[in-house]
């Protein structure tokens, strides 16, 4: 019998002595399912409540942590800690005045308890945080008006927050415990603008019929959608179009001519003029064939197509695929990888967004809009991403006007030049399409061509020169010093260097330069990754086999290594 534990006793106090060991090694299931047995025994055990307030707390169970904290305290208005649990509660549900209200009684019964004294500072930052608009303040009265809207119309997003961070800037954050798989966002079918009703608007019908050649079709139908409506005083959707930004001044089409100058030497300039000329390009398309269109000012096309471009999401409802605006979820910032996952939800009747993973009350509640280039993201959406290993440089590789062959490998390129962009990243395709053109270009020997013709072929069964493997040492070697003088060139024309860069990044500098200084930046690393790899390549093919084997083993160059320099190496 000694050797035998006795039986707990059946009792408030025996339950809750048996919830706290739960809770002490978070066990946190089993701990509330002892305070509640407790609880069956004494409803009014202000302790035990206090304590399964704790439990419901760390499960994110705030409506119920809430409730049992708020009966402690009725039970025994001197136990602090029920005090602490009910604010914290009230703190995870963003109901800030309410949480630092019950601090505030708390500390008149215990002025010194650490506990609530952080807990108040802690509700002081996220009142001032939420703040920063009085209830006066126009872009408050915006975002008060546009979520009422979409609430009216059925739109869900009990834990979601718009935060107003500049007149450029804005963000959504989470006001409590989001967890993953959660559905953070409903917007109905009735508060998306698609690209059908553009198409179906007066104007957007004349384009129709007139059958432009637009360059970018679907932005500038939607563009000419949001044209018109802001025209409208009576239009359903002016609480959306209310929050769209009137100025997009970190969109580098918009910078100023200094600003430019920010990116001179960069060929993400070449890209920012080409954009511009694209739009004013569409723009006289329209006003070509609907001279009504002409109402509508460049400038402000030019601002609406940047808007719809950085806002819209690619969906498909009731089997036909589109394009359109969601309210508030395009107001959503990147981050990689995934923080969220959204689509078109048919049964459901609207666009959802559910969460990827755990997010946590006060957090961002982030988009991601792809692996892309800075240059894409810059030109695009306005911002940098400063840690981007998707960034790329282009490199354009075009026939030689003295070479004799020219007609001939014209011919069968189709073109006389093309770009490729590459990354720190030799086993991208682009890089071997890249220098499968490169060794075509730089082809002396022209009868091989035949073999080529055969051995490069896409699917249709139609040349691809970038489909050359490495031919032979003397070409390789050509291509690569070729490749070395674009290199070469390119950091040439910038007026700093990469080191000059970061010494420029640590001083003070508006969003705008700060942005073109990166984007320089982030060109001139993929620039210095070849420029010191070309010279050491070239090395290689003086070296013995097995000291190329051996220096180029688990190094960045290793694959190209193995399929050009040794292999070539090989054949001779």
């Amino acid at each position: 019998m000694g050797g035998k534990s006795k039986k707990k006793a059946n009792t408030a106090e025996s339950w809750k002595e048996q919830g706290n060991t739960a809770f002490n090694i978070k066990d946190l299931n089993r701990a509330i399912e002892y305070y509640t047995k407790g609880l069956e025994l004494e409803p009014n055990h202000s302790i035990l409540l206090s304590n399964r307030s704790a439990a419901f707390l760390l499960k994110h169970k705030y409506e119920e942590a809430l409730s049992d904290a708020s009966k402690s305290i009725s039970l025994n208005p001197s136990y602090v800690k029920a005090y602490h649990r009910k604010a914290t509660s009230l703190l995870e549900m963003s109901r800030f005045e309410e949480a630092m209200a019950i601090v505030l009684e708390a500390l008149k019964l215990d002025e010194k308890n650490a506990d609530l004294l952080e807990l108040r500072v802690e509700l002081e930052e996220e009142i001032k945080k939420n703040s920063v608009l009085p209830p006066e303040h126009p872009e408050r009265v915006k975002f008060d008006n546009l979520i009422n809207w979409l609430l009216d119309g059925g739109a869900k997003f009990p834990k979601l927050q718009m935060r107003f961070y500049s007149l450029d800037y804005r963000g959504v954050h989470s006001t409590s415990f989001i967890p993953k798989d959660e559905l953070i966002l409903f917007v109905p079918k009735s508060h998306i603008i698609t690209l059908e009703m553009a198409k179906a608007s007066p104007i957007g019908a004349k384009m129709v019929e007139a059958g432009l050649d637009l360059l970018s079709p679907k932005h500038c139908f939607l563009t000419t959608y949001i044209l018109q409506e802001r025209r409208n005083p009576n239009s359903f959707w002016w609480p959306y179009l209310n929050i769209l930004p009137e100025q997009l001044r970190s969109f580098p089409i918009f910078y100023t001519p200094e600003e430019k100058e920010w990116l001179k030497g960069s060929p993400f300039l070449d890209q920012v003029n080409e954009k511009i000329d694209d739009i004013k390009e569409d723009y006289n398309t329209i006003c070509n064939a609907v001279p009504e269109y002409a109402q509508f000012p460049i400038d402000e096309f030019s601002r609406i197509r940047m808007t719809v471009s950085s806002r819209i999401f690619g969906m498909q409802i009731d089997d036909i695929k589109t394009d359109g605006f969601v309210p508030l979820a395009d107001m959503l910032n990147h981050r990689r990888p995934r923080q969220t996952s959204w689509n078109y939800d048919q049964e459901k009747g609207g666009f959802i967004i559910d969460a990827l993973e755990n997010i946590n009350r006060g957090e961002e509640v982030l988009d991601s809009y792809g692996k892309k280039c800075n240059s894409r993201f810059l030109l695009n959406y306005g911002f940098i991403n400063r840690n981007n290993d998707a960034n790329e440089y282009p490199f354009k590789v075009k026939l030689h006007e003295d070479d004799e062959h020219l007609s001939m490998k014209r011919s069968l390129m189709g073109c006389s030049s093309q770009t490729f962009r590459l990354q720190v990243d030799l086993n991208e395709s682009v890089f071997n399409e890249f220098l499968g053109l490169m060794r075509f270009v730089e082809l002396d020997d022209v009868s091989i061509v035949p073999q080529l013709l055969q051995s490069c072929q896409d699917e249709k069964g139609n040349f691809k020169a970038t489909k050359i493997h490495p031919l032979n040492v003397q070409n390789e070697k050509k291509v690569l010093g070729k490749f070395y003088e674009m290199v070469k060139e390119g950091i040439s024309k910038y007026q700093t260097t990469i080191e000059q860069d970061d010494e420029i990044l640590k001083g003070e500098l508006t969003e705008n330069q700060r942005n073109c200084t990166l984007m320089r930046h982030g060109e001139k690393t993929i620039l210095k990754f070849f420029d010191e790899m070309i010279p050491i390549v070239l090395r290689m093919f003086d070296m013995p086999l097995k000291e190329i084997k051996k220096v180029a083993k688990g190094g960045d160059y290793e694959e190209y290594i193995n399929n050009s320099v040794l292999a070539l190496k090989k054949q001779q």
